[in-house]
């Protein structure tokens, strides 16, 4: 099909809101009346709360609320419902919310929190999940099992383990009798901080005559922060009101209940006042939520020629105090442990463990950061063992149409051969180069991923065509940065046939705008565009009906392109807007269609019944290529080069994909060799980013972002996703062009100056 916007790099609609400094965000939102929270955080990790006097807090001049635990004694949890808003019989980590204060000003408040007393009776803490697992560890959740959670999620009472999962394929014992070598390894990958730009924020009302809460939130799923607020305040889903602002940044950390929570437990005892909530940057890195760290142990098998015959996984997950999305991560994170690589005997046992830390959440990748990191190393491990090209050790293994996943799933648009031979390529593998000079050493790396998407999950739209002939798509997917609202645009402009500038896409209301799943699992240009192209084509067919009634035409014989309608054999046209007047002419009208997408009923997701849960809708491929040089004399390694090459089925708007790539490159790179918290028994002592270090603009390399595209065939214009599996290949990529460039494997992240120095010192003692 011809389009018109699809496929093009237009400019991002919002862009004018944004560069004139007009866009929304949460920090934004300012209400008549409006009061601000402040919040007491606990000192210690694990301390069973005796007291908390907060007479002389409220005696504070302007304090209007101060809340405990014991004032609004409810919990929340996506998926399992473990989680206070305030503290209420004891703390479970380092900077958890006691209380909270709301009042006339900023400083009003703070200096209430400061007035709180609060006495404890401090209790054994546990931080190495591995600990935390063992017997006799210190229970951190002593009603693990009474908690409300899916039972998708095998809880394990009288321990700390959250979720447990195994799953096996074939015969293990059989696949590793066949090997010709059996590889052994144990990996680390640390937890970091999603350090957006804008911190977590909330603004919330509560109404008491309806018990209505309305919160003004960046989160990037408000249908299911408004489903877990109303589920934990036993409400009704219309008593929960969410608006979407704009987001400044959230790679995962905004997808659950941060700041929300605590305005609606100040929200509740201010008379209908609205208070806001705005997490300062030591709140947002070590009060938020992390990444879920995580330690892997693989064994696998393999033919002399490379061709892989068994894989055994066994990951721990921390998952912190809560567990937010953490259930969920360990067990989609297990099932891509095997990589995009046909394996025909496999198992994992995937374990998510509480730990007195900092809660853990979703993380861009949602668990394919931390299996890809060990599954990419050892790929490099086995290939330099076997003196395979690493290159082609991964050719002979990867995952082709038609090839069925580890549930049955029969593979498709899978273009990771393409990745690879143009990711190599790029970075010039194979070739000869200049290795070293003087203490200056370099070496090339590579690595691939897969990862798949949440299915099923549904998305829904509207599209209203005005009287003046303009567009309004009504969805409620946020704009959290990536360009949601262009892409839709774009799908939505070539589905109708209308110019893209007619088309407004509003902010998500969920008492407005219909139901979605939310900004997550790279799953919004497929899910939601599907559901736009479905609604636009209903409108577009109803455009032409009226079109042909105003005209006295055959409707099968118009076009509308553009927003002009015209007769296939006639250079006549007639404009949107003037069929729309002479339709309903003074009084008005509107058009109106609805999209609805589920992948439930494709033949795409046909897999074993049992395990029909482990497909995806569409698959994701990537290759990074990496070209690094390193300081034998600092240990400093300096990223030199990047290709990273995605498989996006088609790119919608190209310019928007290769942000996306690039993006994730910095992240991936800041990832490896800078991100690392510094802990004191659960404090984090490095908050704030003069000692928490990210990757800044003098670290970046020549990133080369490159496009492939498989044509998915029921995506929209034939589109997939790429917003996570752009970081994940970034780490191992790195790590192996470091073995390549000094023989030292690095098996834990991150990969420092300083543990460089400790291993060239280790390697080449001084005599």
């Amino acid at each position: 099909m011809k389009t018109n916007y699809v496929g093009k790099s237009v400019p991002r609609v919002d862009a004018l809101e944004k560069v004139t400094g007009q866009a929304i965000y949460c920090v934004d939102v300012e209400l008549p009346g409006m009061l601000y929270g402040a919040v007491l955080r606990s000192p210690l990790a694990h301390a069973r709360i005796i007291e908390i006097d907060k007479s002389a807090a409220t005696r504070v001049p302007g304090v209007k609320a101060v809340v405990t635990g014991n004032d609004f004694p409810y919990t929340f949890g996506h998926m399992v419902k473990d989680q206070p808003f305030l503290a209420m019989d004891k703390v479970r980590y380092v900077n958890e919310p006691l209380a909270a204060v709301a009042a006339d000003t900023e400083a009003a408040a703070q200096e209430a929190v400061e007035k709180i007393q609060v006495k404890y009776e401090e209790l054994p803490a546990v931080f190495d999940p591995r600990k935390a697992a063992a017997t006799g560890a210190p229970i951190i959740h002593e009603n693990l099992e009474r908690y409300d959670h899916s039972s998708m999620y095998k809880i394990v009472p009288g321990t700390n383990v959250c979720t447990h999962m195994t799953y096996s394929r074939g015969d293990v014992d059989k696949g590793l009798s066949e090997a010709d070598e059996i590889f052994q390894n144990e990996f680390y990958i640390h937890p970091v901080a999603h350090t957006p730009m804008e911190t977590h924020a909330a603004v919330v009302q509560h109404d008491p005559s309806g018990r209505v809460f309305t919160v003004w939130s960046s989160t990037d799923a408000p249908y299911q922060r408004a489903k877990d607020l109303a589920n934990a305040l036993g409400l009704s889903f219309n008593q929960v009101h969410f608006l979407s602002t704009y987001s400044g940044g959230g790679f995962g950390g905004k997808g659950a209940i941060v700041a929300e929570g605590i305005g609606v437990a100040l929200a509740r005892f201010t008379k209908g006042r609205p208070v806001k909530v705005v997490f300062s940057r030591q709140e947002e890195l070590t009060a938020s939520q992390v990444r879920l760290e995580a330690f892997l142990k693989l064994k696998t098998g393999v033919k002399k020629d490379g061709t892989l015959t068994a894989r055994v996984a066994e990951i721990t997950w921390d998952n912190g105090a809560y567990s937010s999305k953490g259930p969920e991560v360990a067990r989609r994170g297990a099932m891509t442990i095997f990589g995009p690589y046909r394996t025909p005997h496999i198992r994992f046992v995937s374990q998510l463990v509480y730990t007195n830390k900092q809660p853990s959440g979703a993380y861009r990748g949602f668990g394919t950061n931390q299996v890809t990191w060990a599954c990419e190393a050892q790929m490099d491990i086995i290939a330099n063992k076997l003196g395979i090209n690493p290159v082609e050790i991964r050719l002979k293994n990867f995952y082709q149409d038609g090839d069925r996943y580890i549930n049955g799933q029969v593979m498709q648009a899978a273009g990771l051969r393409e990745t690879l031979e143009k990711a190599s390529q790029e970075i010039g593998w194979g070739e000869q180069y200049s290795r070293s000079t003087g203490a200056l050493v370099r070496g090339k790396g590579i690595a691939t991923t897969i990862k798949g998407t949440a299915t099923p999950t549904d998305s829904y739209c509207f599209i209203k065509v005005n009287f003046d002939g303009s567009i309004t798509v009504l969805t409620s997917s946020v704009e959290i940065g990536a360009g949601q609202k262009t892409v839709l645009a774009q799908i939505a402009a070539d589905s109708i046939g209308v110019p893209l500038d007619s088309i407004l896409i509003p902010n998500p209301d969920t008492h407005v705008t219909p139901f979605d799943f939310g900004v997550t699992s790279s799953r919004t240009t497929y899910h939601m565009g599907n559901a736009i192209r479905m609604a636009g084509q209903k409108v577009r067919k109803e455009i032409l009906e009226i079109a042909a009634d105003v005209l006295g035409a055959n409707p099968q014989r118009l076009l509308l392109c553009e927003g002009k309608i015209m007769d296939k054999d006639s250079e006549h046209e007639v404009s949107l807007k003037e069929i729309m007047t002479k339709k309903y002419g003074g009084k008005g009208g509107t058009i109106l269609g609805d999209g609805h997408y589920t992948p439930a009923r494709s033949s795409i997701i046909n897999a074993e019944h049992k395990i029909q849960w482990m497909g995806s809708i569409f698959w994701m491929w990537a290759t990074h290529a990496a070209e690094v040089e390193v300081d034998t004399e600092t240990g400093v390694v300096k990223v030199l080069r990047i290709a990273a090459a995605h498989d996006v089925g088609r790119a919608i708007n190209p310019m928007a994909c290769e942000q996306q790539i690039e993006g994730s490159v910095i992240m991936g790179i800041s990832n490896t060799l800078f991100e690392e918290f510094k802990m004191d028994r659960g404090r984090i002592m490095n908050d704030t980013f003069a000692d928490y270090k990210v990757a800044s603009m003098l670290d970046l390399p020549v990133i080369v972002p490159i496009i492939v595209e498989s044509h998915h065939s029921e995506g929209p214009f034939g589109a997939k996703g790429i917003g996570e599996p752009a970081l994940s290949p970034t780490a191992p990529a790195i790590a192996n062009a470091i073995f390549d460039a000094l023989g030292i494997r690095f098996n834990e992240l991150p990969i420092t100056r300083e543990k460089v120095l400790s291993a060239l010192r280790e390697r080449d003692p001084v005599q």
